[in-house]
């Protein structure tokens, strides 16, 4: 917390570059952020408006795992992590999915949308 509490503080008077993969230091830290993939810039911009752009657009479900390849090819599945050993898979896609839920987009969700569309 004291390192998180310095970088915050050094930033506000000069530019700090934080290379990271931890997503929730970017939205606490920084005013401006940028997703690189493969040395390539894909996005720029405030962590809040870049969430923003996402509203309304990414959905959960749990699934059985056998289920997932099938997922897979028939959605934009952007990630999939086990939460109390079922898989939970977030979807970006403009209208709502059959059986998905709507879901607060995060930076992760931002991160793992560009660069499958970069992809």
């Amino acid at each position: 917390m004291r390192f998180h509490n310095l970088l915050a503080e050094i930033g506000e008077q000069v530019i700090v570059i934080l290379s990271t993969h931890i997503v929730g230091d970017v939205s606490d830290l920084c005013r401006r952020m940028a997703i690189i993939h493969k040395g390539e810039l894909l996005a720029t911009g405030e962590p809040t408006d870049v969430i923003a752009e996402l509203r309304g657009q990414i959905w959960k479900r749990f699934i059985d795992k056998a289920d997932l390849p099938r997922m897979q090819a028939e959605l934009n599945v952007i990630s999939t992590r086990l939460f109390q050993g079922r898989p939970l898979i977030h979807v970006h896609a403009p209208a709502q999915p059959p059986g998905f839920d709507p879901v607060e987009p995060d930076l992760e969700d931002v991160y793992f949308s560009t660069i499958k569309r970069a992809a």
